[in-house]
């Protein structure tokens, strides 16, 4: 397993926000977190990332405790796409996707030959290569979205963590973005993306995740997970699963319009 996560308990002084959470992720894969706002998603991808200390359990990474590890080498394992990001400066595309390359870089070190040869390689990748000279904030949102990625990619981890990355998209957008989340799937890449979409779990993931109270209350395939029972139960309204092309597609939507 590339990631797994062993008994993880976390509490804020007035509140506990994880409950003996278990689960493990095969490499080359696409899971998906699904779960209503509040119920701790968050705060568990902060636990995986070691961003938050005095959590109780463990979280290994290709069969490493990431407690024992630094955070400079926690970064060669794992990268984090967060939902937006402001820079503070104007920066290039091509800047922005460099800053992945840093954490193979010592201290004070600057990126040479080698680092601007993996952010372009990274670029390409995605398919944005003609926007390196770009201005970061002066491209669209799904574009933004795909630099972030690219970020991560030159970061040369192969276990990506992904935080609603179609949250703010339009749905031509959220297409692409997710086309491209699945071919870095193909690749060899390891995604675990938090989303509100059970249409979008539907369509992309190989195993979903479903957390509800801070504890995963269901781990699977999207055809054994994701059901009126489970919708109604994360998101408290009345819904119905459709099926589409014989059974190939499926999604669901609220009983009531």
């Amino acid at each position: 397993m590339i990631l797994e996560v062993q008994n993880l308990s976390f509490s804020y002084p007035q509140r506990t926000v994880l409950r003996d959470i278990n689960l493990a992720i095969p490499e080359g894969r696409l899971v998906s977190l699904l779960g209503p706002n509040g119920t701790g998603k968050s705060t568990l991808f902060r636990c995986i990332l070691n961003l938050l200390i005095g959590f109780q359990g463990k979280v290994l990474i290709n069969e490493e405790d990431t407690s024992k590890i630094s955070l400079a080498e926690l970064a060669k394992l794992i990268a984090y796409i967060p939902q937006v990001h402001y820079p503070a400066f104007n920066y290039s595309v091509l800047d922005m996707v460099l800053m992945g390359t840093s954490a193979h870089l010592s201290a004070f070190s600057v990126p040479g030959i080698k680092e601007l040869k993996r952010a372009q390689a990274s670029l390409e990748l995605l398919g944005i290569e003609e926007l390196a000279q770009r201005n970061y904030m002066q491209i669209s949102g799904g574009e933004q979205q795909l630099v972030l990625i690219a970020r991560a990619i030159s970061q040369d981890s192969k276990l990506l963590i992904m935080d609603e990355p179609t949250a703010s998209l339009d749905f031509g957008n959220q297409v692409r973005v997710m086309q491209c989340i699945k071919n870095l799937v193909k690749q060899g890449y390891t995604i675990l993306q938090a989303t509100h979409n059970p249409n979008q779990a539907f369509a992309y993931s190989d195993q979903i995740l479903a957390m509800q109270g801070g504890k995963i209350i269901a781990d699977g395939t999207p055809e054994d997970v994701v059901n009126v029972e489970l919708i109604n139960e994360l998101y408290g309204i009345k819904a119905r699963v459709e099926s589409l092309e014989e059974g190939r597609i499926r999604f669901c939507m609220p009983v009531e319009i």
